[in-house]
């Protein structure tokens, strides 16, 4: 070997020594600056009484008998099946396009209640499956968003069909049958409240979702004046067991845990997968020599950002600030504004909470409205004309009149005549406008401005 030889190979030696000394020092260096980032942020996490571990928030097991899924069918019907389809044979069935239609006449309403009638063995299985105290699906749980789910398109079309045969019933003069439709879909959709376990970020929003249709049809029974004092009593002990703020909180308490603990376990390929990114970002950063402490430091803002959205909620009271609410919505947009290599998984990982929120506060405030209206139809009915002040209705027609979840005070109320009255919140830009709903250019409600409003009549 000449000596030109030796000295190539001897440089070549000598730099690929300080290279894989600089690389290893890069790797202990970030890796260690990782893990020492997230040993903070868990230990003050923790100490505020949450939870990041994942195991917290697996089910425990239930008896059969008392579990709602357990019951004939419901698993087939409501539980997503193995082959990733939400179509089954029985949400086949109820399909009817008639279901959506904005406009209902008398022989539109009897047309569908008797097609509909076909289902009552089926609406009787899901009645005496309802019986049973808990809904928890069994399966593994150890990855938090492959686990087992609920069929989110047989829970949608089952309380379509039972929200439109209720309106049937009410435009036949039969508010009893239209009770008990609506009795159904309440007591189903609370199965997705009562999953054994705290819910994930989906399945708390079709809940919300659900009440909203559910609170829409009370409100078109209260509309037409359909609704009598035995059906309007079962309404308010009904909205009373609504609770969406604790039931969607928490699921973004699960959600957080659920994407720790898939950072602990899975690569970062399969988290992008996981996240809908269908590109080759992951390979374009060169996933296998991504240092774990990177991996850490995500961990830590999807904790941090992940659990600004619950400083926003308070328990106790059971309220929400709007405030709050955009206040980490814009944390969560300075923190995510560029790319970095301490961030980028968050970035494609976090969902939109302030969406969420704001639907979730919506629906509750609608379902305490509804829960006020109800009574101060009692009232009139037994009194013909509606009270000065909703403390009149205590303790006869309600037994405490719910407060406005944005700011915890009670609700604004006014009536003039005797027949006609106002009742609203303050509504997510909490200022109080008197009364006055804002309108997108489209004509819905501008829920980010003006008041939320019960209108009544509508």
């Amino acid at each position: 070997m000449t000596a030109s030889w030796k000295t190539w190979l001897w440089r070549t030696f000598v730099t690929a020594a300080i290279v894989t000394l600089i690389a290893a020092c890069f790797y202990a260096e970030e890796n260690s600056r990782g893990v020492n980032a997230w040993t903070k942020c868990e230990r003050e996490i923790t100490a505020r009484g949450e939870s990041l571990n994942w195991d917290d928030f697996v089910p425990a097991p239930i008896p059969d008998d008392q579990n709602f899924y357990k019951a004939p069918m419901m698993t087939e019907w409501f539980v997503r099946g193995s082959t990733n389809s939400y179509k089954t044979a029985f949400t086949t069935r109820l399909f009817n396009p008639d279901t959506t239609a904005n406009i209902i006449t008398d022989i539109s309403a009897s047309n569908y209640v008797a097609w509909s009638d076909a289902f009552e063995p089926e609406f009787s299985q899901i009645h005496d499956a309802l019986k049973r105290p808990a809904a928890q699906i069994d399966g593994d749980y150890s990855h938090p968003f492959r686990g087992p789910i609920q069929n989110f398109v047989a829970y949608r079309i089952v309380s379509q069909v039972l929200v439109h045969r209720a309106k049937c019933h009410l435009l036949l003069g039969e508010p009893d049958k239209s009770l008990d439709d609506l009795t159904l879909l309440h007591d189903l959709n609370l199965t997705l409240a009562k999953s054994g376990r705290t819910g994930l970020l989906v399945t708390s929003m079709v809940h919300t979702a659900i009440t909203g249709i559910y609170v829409d049809t009370v409100a078109y029974g209260i509309d037409s004046r359909s609704w009598r004092e035995p059906e309007l009593a079962t309404f308010q002990k009904q909205l009373a067991q609504i609770n969406l703020l604790p039931v969607v909180g928490n699921s973004f308490r699960a959600n957080r845990a659920g994407a720790c603990r898939v950072l602990d376990t899975s690569s970062i390929d399969e988290l992008l997968v996981d996240a809908g990114v269908k590109t080759n970002l992951a390979s374009d950063l060169g996933s296998w020599f991504v240092p774990g402490g990177w991996v850490y430091q995500n961990k830590v803002v999807i904790a941090t950002l992940e659990g600004s959205i619950l400083e926003a909620i308070d328990f106790t009271n059971n309220t929400i600030s709007p405030y709050k609410v955009r206040l980490s919505s814009q944390q969560v947009e300075d923190k995510l504004s560029h790319r970095t290599p301490w961030n980028f998984i968050a970035s494609v990982t976090i969902p939109n909470f302030t969406k969420a929120t704001q639907t979730m506060a919506r629906n509750q405030t609608w379902a305490d409205q509804a829960r006020i209206a109800c009574a101060l139809e009692r009232y009139r009915l037994a009194n013909g004309k509606y009270p000065d002040t909703l403390a009149t209705l205590t303790p006869q027609y309600l037994d405490k009149i719910p407060h406005d979840i944005i700011n915890g005070k009670p609700m604004t109320y006014s009536c003039k005549d005797g027949q006609n009255f106002t009742l609203y919140s303050i509504g997510w830009n909490e200022v109080d406008e008197g009364g006055i709903t804002a309108h997108l250019s489209s004509g819905g409600e501008d829920r980010d401005n003006g008041d939320w409003v019960w209108h009544y009549p509508m």
